[in-house]
């Protein structure tokens, strides 16, 4: 099981406080648009002590007024093994966010810089045991996933696309991994043809139920814990009866932004 945690160990991160202007975040999908910012940032800050329970070494800069949706920095990088690819994030509103999150990273680790034209949100990438996916989506351009699976594929990973349905927002909204071989996912937006691949490989697939697509991010540890969302009480049990420690985070805040668990921090 440790090697098999090798490129997914969670042991550093990077976060960013939320913006004195959160509530005029971007909020189209699930989210109504954040009302509070001092609630806001309490959620965040409970995040953050969940990370550090799980001995994660959190680094924390500082929210920006200029960009309301900055506290969203898992989709300003993916780190690929031994580099950090810094993406050109979807929405032209928030395009200038990951330029400070460049900066920090260049310190700890290669940087790559994506491409003009190329467009990415990390909340499109899921990492996967030895390889990534990777969707589509209006946030995530063809030439964005080119680009990245170049990256990907010149350190020994693979690639495995996905086309983001309309009815969310990125893949990790609906999607994530919580351990080597496990896969979480939200029916209604993803379906078993999604994962036939992985599936005739003997990958772990837990589906959790259309009303609580929401709680299918998650952020799982190498000593069995689990951050899943609270107020998803089918979920959670479907992930406890999976092995998995499970500790809740009320995200209802941050949610409002249409953000979730893993869109908080950066791994690396």
């Amino acid at each position: 099981m440790g090697d098999s945690w090798r490129h997914r160990k969670r042991s550093r991160a990077v976060v960013r406080r939320v913006s004195p202007n959160f509530t005029n975040a971007l909020a189209s999908y699930f989210g109504t648009g954040p009302t509070d910012v001092s609630l806001s940032q309490a959620a965040h800050d409970d995040f953050v002590s969940a990370l550090k329970e799980n001995d994660v070494d959190v680094d924390i800069l500082p929210g920006l007024s200029e960009y309301p949706d900055c506290t969203f920095v898992e989709d300003t990088a993916v780190v690929v093994g031994d580099v950090v690819v810094i993406t050109n994030v979807g929405h032209p509103s928030r395009e200038g966010e990951q330029l400070a999150i460049k900066e920090y990273l260049q310190t700890h680790i290669d940087v790559v810089q994506m491409p003009f034209g190329a467009k990415m949100d990390g909340g499109d990438v899921v990492f996967f045991d030895d390889r990534f996916l990777v969707g589509v989506s209006t946030r995530t351009n063809r030439e964005g996933v080119e680009f990245l699976r170049e990256v990907v594929t010149e350190r020994g990973f693979d690639l495995i696309e996905f086309q983001i349905p309309e009815s969310t927002l990125h893949l990790t909204t609906v999607c994530s991994s919580p351990r080597p071989g496990t896969i979480v996912a939200a029916e209604g937006h993803l379906t078993p043809e999604h994962f036939r691949t992985l599936e005739d490989e003997g990958v772990e697939i837990l589906w959790v139920p259309n009303e609580e697509a929401y709680a299918a991010n998650t952020i799982g540890f190498e000593n069995g814990n689990l951050l899943v969302s609270r107020g998803y009480p089918h979920t959670k049990k479907i992930l406890e009866n999976a092995g998995f420690s499970v500790r809740v985070v009320d995200m209802e805040h941050i949610r409002a932004a249409d953000g979730s668990l893993t869109c908080l921090s950066i791994f690396f």
